[in-house]
């Protein structure tokens, strides 16, 4: 009746062991990664000096056919003006889904990124147009 006691006891330990060892659902769910092609996030704001036109200032972060590794397609488009480009989100930060706000300067949109449990918008790629230029570049970096 000892032993059959002791080895409740010593698996009961080893199960609680186990399962404090961070060894739960929530860390082993696999990650949602979005399909190839699809639209992540998109913004769009008119050109305020073409008004007979009314056109737009739009930018869309498009899932790569490498988003399993972070990579994102950057559509951009000013009035009849088109742009695209890539950016790579952070390393540790491959499935952090980019989030669009619009810029402090005209016709700029800032694409960063949320992590989980975190309220903050790291800013990370910047999109800025003109009548005569598309610019892209990554304005901040970050570790993980």
């Amino acid at each position: 009746m000892k032993k059959t006691g002791l080895l409740v006891i010593a698996f009961v330990s080893v199960t609680i062991a186990f399962y404090s060892c961070g060894n739960n659902a929530e860390e082993h769910k696999p990650k949602k990664i979005p399909k190839p092609g699809g639209t992540v996030a998109e913004a769009k704001m008119p050109i305020v000096e073409d008004a007979i036109n009314h056109s737009s200032f739009s930018v869309k972060v498009i899932a790569d056919s490498d988003i399993a590794t972070g990579v994102y397609d950057v559509d951009a488009d000013f009035g009849t003006n088109f742009g695209e480009g890539k950016f790579t989100m952070p390393k540790g930060a491959e499935d952090a889904t980019p989030v669009i706000r619009k810029g402090d300067a005209p016709y700029t949109y800032i694409i960063g990124f949320r992590i989980a449990g975190d309220t903050t918008f790291y800013d990370y790629f910047q999109v800025s147009c003109s009548k005569s230029n598309t610019k892209m570049e990554y304005i901040k970096a970050y570790s993980f």
